[in-house]
């Protein structure tokens, strides 16, 4: 999640999950009509169906209470109180009867005379005899007829005004034949008797059929016959009126022709369906509405089960039943639940982008915080890394590292600068290219052991750098790997301890001189003292003995020697004595100009060429410049005995950086072999031959130059030393300014 955020930043993607979840939503709501479209009309015919079984079945129970009534009226008919009119049976059979018959609507029971001038009738006001002329009724003449002997006649529908409301009424009569018999009427005459009528309020016959029905939640039934008129109808108003017209009498704002159509061309066609239609009112609510109507029709006059599917003989009088509700009912219940399901998932879809948010405010909030921290450890690390390379960088000491086959893998800038190479330069480089071939040779071996011991090593030597010569204290440290057990690589530590080295040999030799100078001393004080004593007999024998014997030349001999000891015992002593007061200086120049005038033909005779270099107005230096002298004396003398075959000798003076002035002896003879580097000055040490040197020259003028602070070094090359270059070597004294 963090890389994605990095690659399209926190905004935009806050944008594009605005734009998800609105597309989302959008899908959503439309799959959401179309669903609830669907449901809707599923629900509808699931409904429409229901009120059609709602229909059927109401039709079936008027079919029912019809064939009731003319049970009824058959048994009735076969009562012999009935028949013979047995007063006061008749009044109590017919009460019998009327009890059961008036739930279904029957308001009175008559039984016609023969002649058509009486009727034997009872009713809600109870029983009695109404003299009337019924001939002319249709059911009296059609009674009249044998041929509907044992049939029921159902009348038309008329309509009576009772009140305000208007009734239906509907004749149904039987004839009566005499044909029971009983003790009265033992013989049974076999005539008709009479007829029998059933006079029937059809409103409160269809309302115990129909006045029951709910469809849905407000739904109800009503019915019509087939001229249209209204027989039942929760509106009381309606019953007893043309369907056709009532209800536009009721709403003329409202068009009622889909009912009318739907009444017209199906309804009183005797068929069965569905359908909607366009209403103003509905159980006291009035407005313009939509509604489902289920219709189908009961059978009047046809006696007998009926099945189906079956088909209506012609002119089978029947009564269209509907059934019918506001589609408000279902669809808006249906849309009411939709709407809370919507509203559910709108809910439940913020709550779930707003946990998601949540979750990705803390998330990103955790991310920022650990890249803080990663920000942080980075810069730190980055920091200790700058300075552990600074460091390094900066050390004096030589670091680098090394693979297992000596090639250089990293390096610091003073690696770099003894090593003459940048040191980006020296990654891939063998030690080889570097190091002289032994010394490469010894330092890969130390790799080696580190590699296969995986324990740091220490090592102290002289070394050659690109011909330079250092004196090294090195130590091997192993790099381990990510499993921190296998050698990669050896990082190599070297100091540079050539200064150290060359002053800890300086000591030493200090101290071996200043003990030899103790003995010297002691050895010089006691052999002066005879010497003098021999030196002054014999220069007694001298005075004594004549000029041209051959003992005279004996005691200058002595003489000679014996002077030439006490030289001797003067240099010892001079190697030994103390420290030159500070006050004593000289110009280094003039002097080393007058022990030049003293050596010039010597320089002649031996053939060397004399080259100098004085610099100008140097300070003058602390030393005595006898004693200085004798330095440079024993130096030159020294110079120009390397040169047997003849050279060039350089003599120079200059004013060193740190305020010292340095003179500079060089002879391009045939150098200081390197196994006598280390020994040249010491007292007695010669390469000469006997009686060509005493060894105390260089010892001497090493004595005299520490004497006044100064420093005595040199600088030599020989033939068999490798590189190229001239041979020769040059003295370097440094002395203090006074």
């Amino acid at each position: 999640m963090a890389h994605l955020v990095e690659k399209i930043g926190f905004p935009r993607l806050l944008k594009l999950l605005g734009i998800l979840v609105v597309v989302l939503l959008a899908v959503a709501f439309i799959l959401g009509l179309l669903s609830l479209r669907r449901t809707q009309e599923i629900i509808a015919d699931d409904f429409q169906e229901q009120q059609l079984i709602l229909a059927r079945a109401a039709a079936r129970k008027i079919e029912d209470d019809l064939a009731f009534l003319r049970r009824e009226m058959r048994i009735l008919a076969y009562s012999p109180a009935i028949q013979y009119l047995e007063s006061p049976a008749w009044a109590n059979r017919m009460q019998i009867s009327f009890d059961e018959l008036a739930r279904l609507g029957v308001t009175a029971i008559l039984r016609l005379t023969l002649d058509g001038q009486r009727a034997y009738m009872l009713d809600a006001q109870g029983s009695r005899v109404v003299k009337e002329d019924f001939t002319a009724t249709p059911h009296y003449q059609w009674a009249q007829e044998p041929v509907n002997k044992g049939r029921i006649y159902h009348g038309q529908v008329e309509v009576e005004h009772q009140g305000l409301f208007k009734v239906p009424v509907m004749i149904m009569a039987t004839p009566i034949y005499l044909e029971s018999v009983d003790e009265a009427h033992p013989r049974a005459p076999g005539g008709l008797g009479g007829v029998l009528v059933f006079k029937i309020d059809i409103s409160a016959f269809l309302a115990s059929s129909c006045g029951t029905i709910r469809s849905g939640r407000t739904g109800y039934a009503w019915v019509i016959d087939q001229q249209g008129l209204f027989l039942y109808h929760p509106e009381r108003d309606f019953i007893g009126d043309d369907a056709f017209t009532a209800r536009g009498r009721r709403n003329p704002a409202i068009s009622f022709d889909k009912i009318n159509e739907i009444q017209k061309a199906r309804m009183l066609k005797g068929e069965d369906g569905t359908a909607r239609y366009i209403s103003g009112w509905h159980r006291g609510v009035i407005q313009r509405m939509e509604k489902f109507v289920a219709f189908t029709h009961a059978h009047v006059d046809t006696e007998g089960p009926r099945y189906y599917p079956h088909v209506d003989p012609v002119g089978t009088r029947i009564w269209a039943v509907a059934v019918t509700a506001p589609i408000e009912e279902v669809a808006g219940t249906i849309s009411s639940l939709y709407i809370r399901q919507f509203l559910i998932q709108g809910i439940l879809i913020f709550s779930l982008l707003g946990v998601a948010l949540v979750i990705f405010y803390h998330e990103r909030r955790w991310t920022l915080s650990l890249q803080e921290e990663v920000e942080r450890a980075t810069a730190k690390l980055k920091k200790s890394e700058e300075r552990y390379r600074s460091v390094v960088e900066r050390s004096p000491d030589f670091i680098f590292m090394v693979d297992s086959q000596g090639f250089i893998r990293a390096a610091n800038t003073a690696t770099a600068r003894a090593f003459s190479m940048p040191a980006i330069g020296l990654q891939g480089r063998s030690l080889y290219e570097f190091f002289a071939p032994e010394d490469a040779a010894v330092i890969l071996d130390q790799v080696h052991y580190v590699f296969t011991t995986g324990r740091n090593v220490e090592h102290k030597g002289q070394m050659t750098i690109r011909g330079r010569q250092y004196w090294l204290s090195s130590h091997f440290v192993p790099l381990y790997g990510e499993d921190g057990r296998t050698v990669e690589r050896v990082l190599i530590f070297a100091r540079d301890i050539t200064d150290r080295h060359l002053m800890e040999e300086q000591m030493a030799r200090t101290e071996k001189l200043a003990s030899i100078g103790t003995l010297a001393s002691g050895v010089a004080h006691e052999i002066n003292n005879p010497l003098g004593i021999i030196l002054g007999f014999t220069e007694m024998l001298l005075d004594m003995t004549p000029k041209d014997s051959k003992q005279y030349e004996m005691l200058k001999t002595i003489e000679r020697q014996g002077l030439n000891c006490k030289r001797i015992v003067e240099n010892l002593m001079s190697f030994a004595r103390t420290p030159a007061k500070p006050e004593e200086s000289c110009d280094l120049n003039r002097e080393l100009e007058n022990l030049l005038k003293l050596v010039q033909n010597t320089l002649l005779v031996k053939k060397v060429e004399l080259e100098t270099h004085f610099a100008p107005h140097l300070p003058r230096v602390r030393g005595d410049a006898g004693e200085l002298q004798q330095v440079f004396l024993n130096l030159i003398t020294n110079a120009i005995a390397a040169m047997p075959e003849g050279g060039r000798l350089t003599l120079g003076t200059r004013l060193t950086p740190n305020g010292q002035v340095e003179a500079m002896v060089a002879d391009t003879g045939t150098g200081i072999p390197r196994e006598y580097v280390d020994r040249i000055f010491d007292p007695f040490f010669t390469t000469k031959q006997a009686g060509q040197g005493t060894g105390l020259g260089l010892s001497v003028a090493h004595a005299i130059v520490e004497k006044y602070g100064g420093n005595i070094r040199f600088e030599t090359r020989t033939a068999q030393d490798p590189g190229s270059g001239p041979t020769g070597t040059t003295f370097y004294v440094t002395l203090p300014p006074a």
